[in-house]
């Protein structure tokens, strides 16, 4: 099952390693990815920032519709998706055909045109299209840096 998936530019820290993979039971943590999947440094330094109790597959964007249809069937294990940004979690919303119905976003610095939102999270024009089709594919999106943070939603957040 699909426990949660997260857009944190830094993938797996200490904030998803121990508070978000606590919170959704996690046992497994898909990072999707294509610079980690083809980067073996970044690969170890994520698989050491996991628990050990909890498997880390790292996988490329393309690939993971598939891989997240299956985990959203599993009933053995809680899934936590990570990815890096709002683009890539655009696209794997997509092609995993409706099996995502929750995108948890917390990590993404300010940068020259973008807009904050919130402490940590700041959206370009080009994303805030994004999370609206993605709303409008029935995905429920929250915007919090920590589980024990107050939800947030998009229309919160720019009114």
């Amino acid at each position: 099952m699909i426990s949660l998936m997260r857009v944190d530019d830094r993938l797996v820290h200490g904030q998803v390693a121990y508070g978000w993979t606590s919170t959704v039971d996690a046992s497994v943590i898909l990072v999707v990815n294509d610079e980690a999947k083809n980067d073996k440094v970044r690969a170890m330094a994520l698989n050491m920032a996991k628990p050990s109790n909890v498997k880390l597959y790292i996988r490329g964007v393309e690939e993971s519709g598939e891989i997240v249809k299956k985990f959203a069937e599993s009933k053995k294990n809680n899934v936590l998706v990570i990815v890096k940004n709002i683009n890539d979690a655009h696209r794997l919303i997509n092609i995993s055909e409706g099996v995502v119905n929750h995108l948890n976003i917390g990590g993404l610095p300010h940068q020259e045109g973008k807009t904050k939102l919130m402490d940590l999270v700041s959206i370009s024009e080009q994303e805030l299209e994004q999370i609206r089709e993605i709303e409008g594919r029935g995905v429920e999106v929250e915007f919090r840096m920590l589980p024990r943070d107050r939800r947030r939603t998009l229309n919160q957040l720019t009114k």
